[in-house]
């Protein structure tokens, strides 16, 4: 019963953010498409679903949207966890046969949404048994800021940077200015001018911004790779080598967390193949720390290499849809 009301509250919230922070969207479709297979996700994690039920829930879901299934899922799974009090962590392992990485992006995505409720407690000696928690740690706080960012329906740098669990000035760019920057696409989707004139408001940390943005473009558009490579060229040149780092990490997080990835990117079409085909035989080299300062040098030698992300031509084409 409690699962049932939290989640029909859930989906009256998430139903008036989308309402209300899309009046700029140019492509409402996308993001209704994303927030479904995200709220199947969340009832699911709410319920407690496991085992062949889940998996069988899974297979209904196109996989290009799977991740945000899941990402709903660790999001249901935390709200649970908090709510309830629970000991541990609300990740005893992970469900999920890939996309683990949106695991950390759907808890963060509960401690940014769930005022008054608790959150889930980033105590590290809490999440000593699960060695992931340290290196994902700034996809937690990315989770976070998407969240204000589509509740506030804009960037609050107050509220952002008042985040429980910022731990250095590292974090910032990391995590919370990475997690702003994929909520952009999703307030401003296909909003070429309105998302650089946001792009443009934010030098501090318009770097994180974009890659954040360039993840976003790619990871809500597998499904049409063709649109992917336009997007980014559509914005203004000076922030292609940050939207490309972003999307060569959506790539990178892909291949790395579900092998099942592999197929669908080769349907991505010239010139992102060839960031696809890095990514698959560099795999190794993007964990760790430094990962952010990899993927920017990468993002500046590809635009370096190609002149930039095609000729004019293709972005009017993208702009004018």
């Amino acid at each position: 019963m409690l699962s049932t009301a939290i989640d029909l509250a859930i989906g009256w919230r998430m139903n008036g953010i989308i309402s209300s922070g899309q009046r700029y969207s140019q492509d409402k479709a996308l993001v209704r498409g994303v927030f479904d297979q995200f709220r199947k996700g969340v009832t699911a994690g709410l319920n407690g679903l496991e085992g062949e039920c889940l998996v069988a829930l899974e297979a209904g879901v196109p996989w290009p949207r799977r991740l945000f299934f899941w990402e709903g899922y660790a999001f249901g799974l935390s709200c649970q966890h908090a709510i309830l009090a629970r000991s541990g962590t609300p990740f005893p392992r992970f469900a999920a046969p890939g996309f683990r990485f949106m695991f950390w992006t759907g808890l963060g995505f509960w401690n940014g949404a769930c005022r008054p409720l608790p959150t889930v407690s980033l105590k590290p000696s809490l999440w000593t048994d699960m060695p992931e928690f340290a290196e994902e740690y700034p996809l937690i706080l990315g989770g976070a800021s998407f969240a204000v960012v589509a509740q506030t329906a804009g960037i609050d740098k107050a509220r952002l940077e008042d985040i429980s669990g910022i731990r250095e000035a590292a974090d910032l760019d990391d995590g919370i200015y990475l997690g702003v920057g994929r909520a952009l696409w999703f307030l401003y989707t296909r909003n070429h001018a309105k998302l650089a004139e946001v792009l443009d408001a934010h030098p501090d940390h318009v770097k994180a911004i974009a890659r954040g943005l360039g993840i976003a473009i790619t990871l809500t558009q597998l499904d049409c790779p063709e649109r992917v490579f336009p997007e980014l060229a559509a914005l203004p040149s000076v922030y292609w080598p940050h939207l490309l780092a972003g999307c060569f990490m959506a790539f990178t997080c892909l291949l790395m967390d579900d092998a099942r990835a592999a197929e669908p990117l080769s349907r991505f079409p010239p010139p992102l193949d060839v960031l696809i085909g890095e990514a698959a035989s560099s795999i190794a080299s993007y964990g760790g720390p430094g990962w952010t300062a990899r993927f920017e040098e990468l993002g500046v030698r590809h635009v370096a290499r190609w002149n930039g992300l095609g000729p004019p031509a293709a972005a009017e084409q993208v702009a004018a849809q």
